[in-house]
């Protein structure tokens, strides 16, 4: 039997046994780190405790009372606070469409989808200009509105155009924002 096979398989695998030496001592490394790190949490937990039980010596009873008082106040506030955040207002895009709306354009027509966010005009303008100069007026508008679609435009005989816009907007719009009330004048 030829045993100088199994020699030079040895010789072979040397560095397959030095990888794995290695990974087993990071694995130990990593898990007495883990150990002494859960250790020190453990010992600064109990360490809180015992100065959560000193401070709650102190103190009158009256204290405790409006201590707890107000933190019931500050929960309240927080639960307001969150129903305010997701409360959606729509009066906000009717506010923006009588803020941006030019003289010379009139609207029939509206219709609102809050899911989708988005809005249907129909009216009519002045002449196809008017239009046009409405559409880049909502388009500057960047913070509300993603875009614009002209489903449909007819000019009159008398000059005057009929139309049908669907304005794409951001959920934004739909937040309930409270606006300053304006200066007081003497």
């Amino acid at each position: 039997m030829d045993f100088s096979l199994f020699q030079r398989l040895k010789d072979r695998f040397v560095w397959t046994d030095v990888i794995f030496y290695s990974f087993l001592a990071v694995l130990i490394t990593i898990i007495a780190s883990y150990l002494i790190f859960e250790y020190k949490s453990h010992l600064l937990r109990t360490k809180i405790k015992e100065v959560d039980a000193k401070i709650a010596l102190y103190g009158t009873e009256e204290q405790k009372e409006y201590e707890k008082e107000v933190f019931d106040y500050k929960k309240q506030i927080d639960n307001f606070a969150a129903i305010m955040g997701n409360h959606k207002i729509a009066s906000n895009v009717f506010v923006f469409i009588e803020q941006n709306t030019l003289p010379n354009v009139w609207f029939s027509a509206f219709n609102m989808s809050q899911v989708t966010g988005e809005i249907r005009l129909s009216g009519e303008a002045e002449s196809m200009e008017a239009l046009s100069r409405q559409g880049q007026l909502f388009e500057k508008n960047k913070e509300y509105v993603k875009g614009i679609t002209v489903l449909n435009s007819q000019a009159q005989t008398t000059g005057r155009v009929k139309f049908i816009l669907n304005i794409s907007l951001d959920p934004k719009i739909f937040n309930y924002a409270v606006s300053e009330a304006p200066p007081v004048v003497n």
